[in-house]
């Protein structure tokens, strides 16, 4: 693995910016190389190219430098030298300025946790435990003695990280304000309190443990980095640096040996501590519980925001899996055809060539064979069934065949306008070329884009900044062990995150949590299975719950005229997600029995039992900063009817959390460039499609055929009859692309009934899309609950347990839109 990917992979997620900037300095050194040979300026700072594009690496023999002292190479390059010494600098200054700050703040943590316990040993005899601290592996021997952070005052008072709060070290002091707070407690029940008290010593011990770990890493990484990029350097300049300002390296504050020493001293400080707090004062338990604690933590940073979520959401396009590659000689043979999702062999045959072949084939016989009297119509249905059949044989990425609309949509002069006649008449003409692509962009980039960017943007910063899993920790922190209530609450908090980070990042996120119970079952437990259903299940009900949450509810809100308002959404669907959650909880224990289950096996990680108490008041300002943004937004979007006069739509609303995120730094671009832009091409696609069937006249046509097959029924039936259709349709292919081809047709109809209730049908079979979990292919969290696996490779689960239970869970899904959505929209004249 390059070292670039490396430290990304191992830094820690909060500090990423204050380490080694390794990616940066690397292009500084192709720089150089560059403007040895003449193509480029001398580079003078590393800030000169952060915001140029990377250099391509040249290709070079791994045995001889590509630079060489020559005087030609010298009369190019003054002095590189000079220049990656100030660049390395900066980043030396940088890190020990970093280091020195959260020394200072976690030390004093230290010193205040050992003052509390100290105090609290004092006054209650059940704290008093003997513990031998000789037992510690400390780098010098010594006993444990306290240890001040440093002496330079002018320096600890001011720094930008010191998130820590301000404490009075005297023991009066001390004394004072805790005995206050200890006389409180105490008024009643003195052993609840204090053993409450004694989960917040536990629960601080453990992350101060995790952070002065942390730390530790933190040091070594960047020293391994000055390492790696100095030999970089070294053989593509064939210059010499790397031993003298290894020295220089070595001898800064943050790598000095007593600095490492003191860093050990605290971290089995912190042991001594927690020993004296949960195990008896049994220094050897202590240390294996912490680090088990410290592993959790890595297995959450490293494995699931930085790898999972981004390679999950990044290339599935927030719909689907990409299929696994298939082999040239597999190729030449066969392959596997793709078929409304489900996965069809055939041998000698190729599929996609095939599938692509045939629906350009249907595209050109309704091109050349009219069924339709007007052109225009006839060209949408051509474009309408080749998108179709498009997205349904996966012949190639959903947002190519979606930014293909626009394109047809022009070409063959779909578009139509209305023109006044004389006599008062409204008829219509073709659109040319020029004004019909002004009209299909200008309809493409609508509010509902805007609406989703600005959930993009709440979504990154609620991952990048630990909140939701904070969030999530804390309530599955409250859980306990009982197996049935672990499942309830993390099918709650599936269906949660998946409101506002997407239901395509929320199943990766619970899985992740559930992880240490999953490592702790047996090889086919029952509850295991139960466990990973109940989280996909939850993320599809999540699916329906805000207009954020799903592609296929972006779409519907483009379609709705005009759009619901936030708090329309949230009184139709919670109710129906909660009722759905609750229902396939109780099918899931019915059908795996999880109170069979050992509880022991259950029992959360400390880091989720940290969360039971006090577990959310630890969040930063920036935290706290960016859940009131997030609330002000969701606030704002709920009450838009009220406000409609001063900002328009709810896309202007969206701009909010863009300006106050982006905008202060909160969010780096890089962060906007991970932004899921296929599901935004896809939006747009879908809208073209959608306003391209309106304006030809075919959607007009094609209720005027189904017509007589609706004669006489009322919304209510009709809302049963087309939900029915979508769950069977969306049980076999992306929910998603159901509601790209559905909803159009479906608000015409709802548009045309004795009764018109547009909004409501499309609202109705929008909440279907999501309902529909029948198959591990009708939807991602469905596809990525099928691929977990045990630790021997095994996976968890087989087709036949998603036939078990998302079956009666998409039927689940369908009674309660018809009994419960349906009333409470007539209940609010949604129309």
């Amino acid at each position: 693995m390059k070292f670039s990917h490396s430290i990304q992979l191992n830094s820690s997620p909060e500090w990423v910016e204050y380490y080694l900037n390794y990616s940066n300095l690397k292009k500084l050194i192709y720089a150089f190389e560059k403007a040895s040979l003449g193509l480029a300026p001398m580079p003078t700072s590393l800030n000169q190219l952060e915001s140029e594009a990377a250099p391509a690496a040249p290709a070079a023999s791994e045995s001889t430098p590509l630079l060489t002292n020559s005087p030609s190479s010298a009369s190019l390059v003054s002095d590189p030298d000079a220049v990656f010494t100030t660049a390395l600098d900066e980043q030396l200054e940088k890190i020990n300025r970093f280091y020195r700050t959260k020394e200072r703040d976690l030390f004093l943590e230290v010193e205040a946790l050992h003052n509390d316990l100290s105090y609290l040993e004092a006054v209650n005899d059940e704290f008093d435990v003997v513990v031998d601290t000789s037992a510690l592996s400390t780098s010098e021997g010594a006993p444990e003695q306290p240890v001040t952070p440093s002496s330079d005052a002018s320096f600890y008072s001011q720094g930008p990280w010191g998130s820590v709060s301000r404490r009075h070290s005297s023991q009066s002091g001390f004394r004072d304000n805790t005995e206050r707070r200890i006389i409180g407690v105490w008024s009643s029940t003195r052993d609840s309190e204090m053993k409450q008290q004694r989960k917040l010593f536990r629960k601080k011990a453990t992350e101060l443990f995790v952070i002065l770990s942390e730390l530790q890493s933190y040091v070594e990484l960047n020293y391994t980095g000055f390492t790696k990029i100095l030999k970089k350097y070294e053989k593509v300049t064939g210059r010499r640096l790397k031993r003298t300002y290894l020295q220089k390296v070595e001898s800064s504050y943050s790598f000095r040996a007593n600095t490492k020493a003191s860093l050990a001293e605290q971290l089995d400080r912190v042991i001594a501590l927690y020993a004296r707090i949960a195990t008896e004062g049994r220094i050897s338990l202590a240390k294996t519980e912490l680090q088990s604690n410290l592993r959790e933590l890595i297995v959450w940073e490293r494995n699931t925001i930085w790898r999972d979520l981004i390679e999950h959401e990044r290339k599935s396009q927030a719909i689907e899996l990409k299929p696994a590659v298939v082999e040239k000689d597999e190729t030449e043979r066969g392959g596997q055809w793709s078929i409304c999702g489900l996965k069809i062999a055939l041998p000698f045959v190729s599929a996609k060539p095939i599938s692509l072949l045939v629906s350009i084939a249907l595209f050109g016989f309704l091109l050349a064979y009219p069924i339709l009297d007007s052109p225009e119509q006839q060209n949408c249905l051509a474009i309408l069934v080749l998108a179709s059949s498009l997205w349904a044989f996966e012949c190639t990425e959903l947002f190519v065949t979606a930014i293909l609309v626009p394109l047809l949509v022009v070409g063959l002069r779909v578009l139509r306008e209305p023109v006044v006649n004389k006599d008062g008449s409204v008829s219509y003409v073709r659109m040319s070329a020029k004004p019909a692509a002004k009209k299909i962009f200008s309809d493409m980039f609508s509010p509902v884009i805007m609406l989703l960017l600005g959930g993009f943007t709440i979504a990154a910063a609620l991952t990048r900044y630990g909140i939701a899993k904070n969030i999530a920790a804390f309530v599955l922190g409250k859980a306990g062990s009982r197996p049935s209530t672990v499942l309830l609450a993390n099918m709650f908090v599936s269906t949660f995150a998946s409101m506002w980070i997407s239901n395509v990042a929320a199943p990766v996120l619970c899985i992740s949590l559930i992880q240490p119970i999953l490592r702790n079952l047996p090889r086919k437990s029952p509850y295991a299975k139960c466990l990973i259903l109940g989280i996909a299940m939850a993320a599809n009900v999540g699916g329906m719950a805000s207009p954020i949450s799903s592609p296929q509810n972006i779409i519907a809100m483009s379609i709705m005229q005009p759009s619901p308002s936030w708090l329309q959404w949230f009184m139709i669907a919670l109710p129906v997600c909660i009722f759905i959650d609750i229902l396939i909880w109780a099918l899931l224990r019915l059908m795996f029995n999880p109170n069979g289950q050992e509880s022991a096996d259950l029992q959360p990680p400390e880091l989720f039992q940290n969360n039971q108490s006090g577990g959310m008041a630890s969040m930063s300002r920036t935290q706290f900063y960016i859940l009131f943004i997030t609330m002000l937004t969701i606030f704002l979007w709920c009450i838009e009817s009220q406000i409609e006069q001063y900002v328009g739509e709810m896309g202007v609303i969206a701009i909010l959390p863009i300006l106050a995120l982006f905008g202060t730094g909160i969010l780096p671009k890089d962060e906007l460039n991970a932004f899921l832009w296929p599901v935004v091409l896809l939006a747009m696609g879908g809208t073209a499609l959608g306003k391209a069937v309106e304006s030809s006249g075919l959607l007009t046509e094609m209720t005027q055929q189904m017509a007589p097959y609706l004669n006489g029924l009322s919304v209510f039936w009709t809302v049963v009859v087309f939900s029915g259709l979508v769950l069977l349709v969306t049980s076999f292919i992306s929910h998603t692309v159901g509601a790209l081809i559905i909803l159009p047709v479906v608000a015409q109809v709802g548009a045309t009934l004795p009764d018109p209730r547009a909004r409501t049908l499309v609202m109705a079979t929008t909440l279907m899309c999501s309902g529909a979990m029948g198959l591990p292919v009708s939807s991602f969290p469905n596809m990525n609950a099928i691929s977990q696996e045990d630790p021997t490779g095994v996976k968890w689960l087989s087709v036949a347990d998603f036939l078990s239970v998302g079956v009666p869970a998409g039927f689940i899904a369908y009674a309660a839109i018809i009994g419960i959505a349906y009333p409470i929209m007539e209940y609010i004249h949604f129309g």
